[in-house]
């Protein structure tokens, strides 16, 4: 497991192979003392053989303002067909698009580009029943209601127990699962996240959670949106005239720095795969359970992704489980399967060296 005797060698070879990184790494900040612990030295990786990691994109599970859009029997059949998956896996992570909060102003004007999501506080409580350890929120939605309802977010998910990243105020998250620490993080475009463009702070971070962890789980919210974005560009993709990021390289660079597995959100739509240096690397997830966004076309495929990884993080296995989004009514089971089959068209377009294997029912495994 990525060992290495202490944390000043580790952030020496980090450097030397990551440019642009501080030497004092930063401890993390996400967590309270009952969920985190700082090492001076990295032990011996517990995993004598393998874990699973379960990943899904944008989850928005309702809205109290500026519209109230609130699901039937209050959200607690949102996750029904999917809970049984997110709950038997080792460690499952998803990203909240949007704020946990009873109570405040949206920051945005009107308009037919404005969209603002509060979710009850009260609908944690989903995703701890689902099996939820880790939320992202570093996502253009985390704002929508100042930083009053960005901080309601961080405290309602870290009351639940549910570790949470991707602002300057969560930088990093660490939960130890059955005996094995798994750490997270999570970037996206804007100012008040943390930022895939900053490339300095993006190496800082992962090079420093890097010997707390047994595990390493980063997460992105990039790329421009919408079904006519499908594929993943090579460089610098804008989206309304903003930056959002060339995912290819912040993915290639997470895994440089030792991320052990990738995975993206943002586009609102499923991408491409790809293994890079034995590391898998999902470019979008797309939407999961988004009450309220449109459900079109892609945009209402919701892939929930299974990964099963090595004590060295290198991908053994996994699959994408395919659901379909109602109007209103969450993710549900897709029989055609048809979500793995459009993951695996934009796979084979968009990297011509693919090495994954990616079967009708979902299954993925590395080429031989």
């Amino acid at each position: 497991m990525k060992l290495i005797n202490t944390l000043a060698f580790v952030a020496l070879a980090a450097l030397a192979s990551c440019s642009n990184g501080t030497a004092d790494q930063q401890q993390s900040s996400s967590q309270s003392p009952s969920d985190t612990t700082a090492q001076t030295e990295t032990k011996k990786s517990p995993i004598s053989g393998t874990v699973t990691i379960a990943m899904n994109g944008d989850m928005m599970l309702g809205s109290l303002k500026p519209n109230r859009l609130l699901p039937e029997n209050d959200g607690k059949d949102l996750l029904r067909d999917s809970r049984e998956i997110t709950r038997s896996a080792d460690v499952a992570c998803g990203n909240l698009e949007g704020v946990l909060a009873d109570e405040g102003s949206t920051r945005k004007a009107p308009g037919p580009l404005s969209f603002s999501f509060m979710m009850p506080t009260r609908y944690v409580n989903h995703l701890v029943d689902a099996g939820y350890d880790f939320m992202g929120i570093a996502n253009n939605h985390i704002y929508d209601f100042w930083d009053a309802g960005t901080q309601s977010t961080i405290k309602t998910l870290r009351d639940a127990g549910i570790g949470v990243a991707g602002t300057k105020d969560c930088e990093t998250s660490i939960k130890e699962i059955n005996g094995v620490k798994y750490g997270f993080c999570a970037f996206g475009h804007e100012d008040y996240s943390l930022k895939t463009q900053d490339t300095a702070t993006v190496k800082r971070i992962i090079t420093g959670l890097r010997p707390q962890c047994d595990i390493l789980i980063v997460c992105f919210h990039g790329g421009a949106e919408g079904t006519g974005c499908r594929h993943v560009p090579h460089g610098k993709e804008y989206f309304h005239g903003m930056d959002r990021g060339d995912v290819r390289q912040f993915a290639h660079m997470s895994i440089d720095c030792g991320a052990d597995i990738v995975y993206g959100h943002g586009p609102h739509v499923p991408r491409g795969m790809e293994l890079y240096n034995d590391h898998l690397i999902a470019y979008s997830l797309g939407n999961f359970c988004t009450l309220g966004m449109s459900t079109a076309a892609q945009t209402g495929y919701a892939p929930l992704l299974v990964a099963k990884i090595d004590g060295n993080g290198k991908f053994v296995e996994g699959k994408i489980h395919s659901f379909i989004q109602g109007f209103r009514i969450g993710p549900r089971r897709d029989a055609n399967n048809l979500v793995p089959k459009d993951i695996r068209s934009l796979t084979l377009d968009d990297f011509k060296d693919n090495k994954l294997d990616i079967a009708d029912d979902g299954t993925i495994k590395p080429k031989k």
